[in-house]
């Protein structure tokens, strides 16, 4: 009896593997065949239970990301969108990850522009890798489950709030700035808020550096992320210069890259305090943000930007997000909309990104109003 049932197993095994498909594949998914940039030109065999994984060095937080120029779709197809690896830094470089599955046998170049998708300008760099699959997969491919976090839009001390309401179109956004291929969106943001504070309050709109912040602080951040730099304008300040407070782009031009700073600069205005809602590790209450927007002006929040965030033109942006996305990028809060749920949202990407620059983007959504600040001026 036993040496009968040896025989049956063995029987099934080999049928399995003529038939080209791998045994007990009904309690199997699909492996992953990982590649990095250092594959660049090579012929990738890719079988029947592999998902080709490319693992490339990006920055998401300067609207920049790989994305397809040409491939076979009879060959290779991308399964889902792109994903960032996690940071500790807003604006920090990082791993971009991209999954393609094989639909049919055959051979195709895959080839990939580091670029941002709005500008139609020559790409940063280039990846490619001839793909040889041997047939379309044959094991189920286990994605990220959905991220269904709720929106919380409770605890406003302020009981009644306007439906409709952004500083923008009363005349109290200053320009829009463009952080280029540097990590410095945590300066912008940090800079964003507090420009147009003083636009509200004095009516006069000033042109605050970014560069002070990049190359002037004891953090050690700079185009490689950060977080906000509230403190530079309040009490915080490097040996060598006079004091804290802002400093006007005429003083020190942002140049997008770890520039050397040549103390001392001007300090003009100064910030009398800021403060976190809702927490540093998660997204605050919807109605706080509203509250903290409404009385103090724009506000810095963190969110999580993907490839979807990077292609953006116009509308409402509500994409679904599969699984927990840790935030990557800061930006700037100017208002809300209750009648269609979505913030303004205020980028670094020049204006050519966007709606001008701006987005609207749904409550909730790619983590946005994570670790929300205000600032207090004067």
């Amino acid at each position: 009896m036993k040496a009968r049932l040896i025989t049956i197993v063995s029987l099934v095994l080999a049928l399995a593997l003529l038939a080209g498909i791998p045994a007990f594949a009904g309690n199997m998914t699909a492996a992953e065949l990982n590649v990095s940039e250092i594959d660049a030109g090579r012929q990738i065999d890719l079988d029947k239970a592999h998902v080709l994984v490319l693992n490339l060095q990006a920055n998401p937080s300067t609207g920049y990301g790989w994305y397809v120029d040409s491939v076979d779709g009879k060959v290779l197809r991308q399964v889902g969108e792109a994903e960032f690896a996690a940071t500790k830094l807003l604006g920090a470089p990082t791993t971009q990850i991209v999954r393609f599955q094989a639909v049919a046998a055959g051979q195709t170049m895959l080839n990939l522009s580091y670029r941002r998708p709005w500008e139609n300008v020559k790409p940063e760099k280039t990846f490619s890798i001839n793909v040889r699959a041997k047939g379309a997969l044959a094991l189920p491919y286990k994605s990220a489950p959905v991220d269904t976090a709720p929106v919380s839009t409770e605890g406003s001390s302020v009981s009644v709030l306007p439906t409709v309401y952004n500083w923008c179109d009363l005349g109290y956004c200053t320009p829009i700035r463009n952080q280029g291929s540097c990590g410095s969106c945590w300066a912008f943001s940090t800079v964003g808020s507090f420009e147009q504070s003083i636009l509200i309050k004095d009516g006069l709109s000033k042109d605050l550096s970014e560069q002070y912040l990049v190359s002037c602080n004891s953090d050690g951040w700079s185009c490689s992320g950060g977080w906000y730099a509230h403190d530079y304008h309040q009490w915080k300040y490097i040996t060598g210069e006079t004091g804290p407070g802002a400093v006007y782009e005429a003083d020190f031009p942002y140049t997008a890259t770890n520039a050397t700073c040549v103390s001392p600069y001007p300090h003009h205005e100064l910030i009398s305090s800021w403060a976190n809602i809702g927490g540093t590790t998660s997204v605050a209450p919807t109605a706080d943000i509203k509250n903290a927007i409404y009385t103090y002006g724009p506000v810095s929040v963190a969110v999580y930007v993907g490839t979807a965030f990077q292609s953006y033109t116009t509308g409402i942006f509500n994409p679904t997000i599969r699984g927990s996305k840790s935030v990557n990028h800061a930006v700037v809060l100017t208002g809300w909309n209750d009648t269609y749920s979505y913030w303004n949202m205020r980028n670094s990407w020049g204006t050519s990104w966007g709606e001008a620059g701006y987005m609207r983007i749904a409550y909730g959504n790619s983590q946005i109003g994570y670790n929300t600040t205000y600032v207090v001026y004067p």
